[in-house]
C-alpha cells in the first residue's frame, strides 16, 4: 500500500529557503482554457474580469479559484474559490503524486536538455580543437613543402653546374686525348 506521506516529505525536501519551491506555485500542465474564458462573468473591484485558476497546492489540489487578473501588478485583492471542493481525499492524493510525477519529468527533461546543450559545446570544441590541430598540421606540412622545394631548388641548380662541368671536363679529355694523340703522330 502507498504511504500518501511520501511524496509530501519529498516535495518539502525539495523547497527553498522561503519555504516554498517556485515550481509549486507553476501549473504542472498547460491551462486547456485560458484563465479568462469561464462564464458566469465575475468581476473584480477593479471593473475587470477575474482570473480562474487552477490550485496546485498540497491541500487543495485541482480546486479551481478566481483572482484579480492584475494581482500582480497592484491590482485589487478578489481571491475566492470559484467552486466547491468536490475532491475526495483519494483524489486529492492521486493529484500530488501525478503533479510530483510531472514535475519530476520536467526537472528530468531540463537536466537532460542541460546535458545535450553541454555535449554540443563539448562536440564543438572538439571539432574547434581538431580544425586547429588541421590548420596547424596543413601549416607545418606547407612549410616542410616550402624547404623541400627549396632543397629541390638548390640540388637543380647544383644538377645544372655539374652537367655543365661535365661538359667541360668532356671536352677537356677529347682536347688532351687529342693533344695526345697529335704528340704521338709528330713524334
Amino acid at each position: 500500500m502507498h504511504d500518501g506521506q511520501s511524496s509530501r516529505t519529498s516535495r518539502r525536501s525539495s523547497r527553498s529557503w522561503s519555504g516554498y519551491n517556485t515550481e509549486d506555485y507553476c501549473s504542472p500542465i498547460p491551462y486547456r482554457e485560458r484563465p479568462l474564458d469561464y462564464e458566469p462573468l465575475v468581476i473584480c473591484k477593479c471593473a475587470a474580469k477575474a482570473a480562474r485558476w487552477i490550485s496546485w497546492s498540497d491541500e487543495k489540489p485541482g480546486r479551481r479559484y478566481l483572482k484579480c487578473f492584475f494581482a500582480r501588478a497592484g491590482g485589487c485583492d478578489l481571491w475566492k474559490w470559484y467552486e466547491d471542493n468536490m475532491t475526495t481525499p483519494f483524489i486529492a492524493e492521486l493529484l500530488r503524486d501525478l503533479c510530483d510525477a510531472v514535475r519530476a519529468l520536467k526537472k528530468e527533461n531540463k537536466t537532460l536538455e542541460a546535458g545535450i546543450v553541454a555535449a554540443e559545446n563539448a562536440a564543438q570544441n572538439a571539432v574547434q580543437n581538431a580544425e586547429q590541430k588541421l590548420y596547424e598540421e596543413i601549416a607545418f606540412l606547407k612549410n616542410q613543402v616550402a624547404e623541400n622545394e627549396a632543397r629541390n631548388a638548390i640540388l637543380i641548380a647544383s644538377v645544372k653546374a655539374l652537367e655543365k662541368e661535365r661538359v667541360v671536363l668532356r671536352i677537356l679529355i677529347v682536347v688532351c686525348i687529342a693533344v695526345v694523340v697529335g704528340l704521338i703522330f709528330s713524334s
